[in-house]
């Protein structure tokens, strides 16, 4: 009965909502309905072993997997009829179809003064790493060493400006671009950084939205996530490495591929799966008190409420914290008017985009989508508090917009 009602919320919401990349509501959708599809999967195919069991939640029995599952469905009930009244009460139509030019038109800049602003920032940034590194940027004995704080803070800024100029020079100097995006990672590898992942994103987004066609970004994005989701998982490899630094680093591809294909399933579990085994735990470990939710959905600072005298007693363990999802669900009649608010919210969220995009307003409206969206993984991997705040930044990154901007957004 109950997936039939999710069925049927699902064909409702569906005649009233039109796929768009930047909507946070069908983002909504796509993340919980593949994350429930990913966790029965892992739950009865993945071998026993092969688990990873973070925080030891995973080692659960099947009727207690389908418990967690059954929230998930009615967290997305919930969550439809929020939407569906929403869009019937205040007549919003299936969003028109409009197209987002992501194309933006930059100041000219001499070519000429890019190139030396760059060969200029590699030349630094050589010397900055002998002199914080010295030859233990290529092998050393330990992941982290204690360099000098403020010159590793400054050779990463300055890394992050030459890659954003050698996206820039994409179009005129395609192979001295490349070379600097080469350069820049080969040295956030050989600090064994996360950066190098973070970095390659910001060259491949400008060049996406500056240099692309429609073909070829449809082609990128075929292509690219799964090479940088790939890639990222050799990242992650880095620090469990036996030996450290560039060469080692470099040489894991081919000693040790196992590990690289293991945290790159482990993004994949983490981001999609973990939270429907942790909701279970904090569904039976959760310590009922209406106090802990009032401070979970203050919108109050924590030093203002009592959040951090509480906040160790909503985990799982000390490797894992309750989930919003399993905090709320242990408040089962205050879940569906939560989970009905947040339907609303993000229904008039994804309106208020959709107005921003036609507007010309890309930038703000691409803030809202973040900031709305970013509810959505924290629900399910972190405490209550730390997702419904995005929500009240949401709201209050609205009402900033319709006070100081032209833009009234009408229903």
């Amino acid at each position: 009965m109950i997936w039939f009602l999710l069925i049927l919320c699902l064909y409702y919401v569906r005649g009233r909502t039109k796929f768009s990349l930047f909507s946070p509501l069908v983002l909504f959708y796509v993340f919980f309905l593949l994350s429930i599809v990913l966790s029965v999967a892992y739950h009865y195919w993945m071998p026993y072993d092969w688990k990873f069991n973070i925080a030891g939640t995973d080692r659960i029995y099947d009727n207690q997997l389908w418990v967690s599952i059954d929230v998930f469905v009615r967290m997305l009930i919930y969550f439809s009829i929020g939407v569906l009244f929403y869009k019937y009460a205040f007549n919003v139509r299936k969003n028109t179809g409009y197209k987002v030019d992501l194309k933006i038109k930059l100041p000219p800049i001499k070519t000429n003064y890019l190139v030396n602003t760059a060969l200029a920032l590699m030349v630094f940034e050589s010397i900055l790493v002998y002199a914080l590194y010295g030859k233990e940027i290529f092998i050393r004995e330990t992941y982290a060493v204690d360099y000098n704080k403020l010159g590793v803070m400054l050779l990463e800024y300055s890394l992050l400006f030459l890659m954003f100029i050698g996206s820039l020079l994409y179009k005129e100097k395609r192979s001295l671009s490349r070379m600097i995006a080469l350069f820049v990672t080969l040295l956030c590898i050989g600090f064994g950084s996360r950066m190098a992942t973070i970095y390659l994103l910001v060259y491949f987004f400008i060049i996406f939205i500056l240099f692309l066609n429609r073909k070829k970004k449809l082609q990128y994005i075929i292509v690219g996530l799964p090479c940088i989701l790939f890639f990222f998982g050799y990242n992650l490899s880095l620090r469990f490495n036996n030996n450290h630094g560039l060469g080692p680093y470099l040489y894991l591809p081919f000693s040790d591929s196992s590990e690289i294909i293991k945290n790159t399933f482990f993004n994949i579990y983490y981001t999609l799966i973990f939270g429907v085994f942790a909701t279970f735990k904090t569904l039976v470990k959760y310590p009922l008190n209406y106090d802990y939710l009032v401070t979970s959905l203050n919108p109050a600072p924590g030093f203002l409420t009592d959040w951090y005298i509480i906040f160790k007693k909503l985990r799982i363990n000390h490797y894992a914290p309750f989930t919003g999802i399993g905090e709320i669900f242990s408040y089962p009649t205050i879940a569906f008017f939560f989970y009905f608010v947040v339907g609303m919210i993000f229904s008039h969220a994804e309106h208020f985009i959709q107005k921003l995009f036609m507007n010309k307003k890309i930038g703000a409206g691409f803030i809202l989508f973040l900031l709305t969206s970013a509810f959505i993984p924290f629900s399910f991997e972190y405490n209550l508090r730390s997702s419904v705040r995005f929500l009240y930044y949401a709201m209050i990154f609205m009402m900033m917009l319709n006070l100081f901007s032209k833009i009234k957004i009408k229903k």
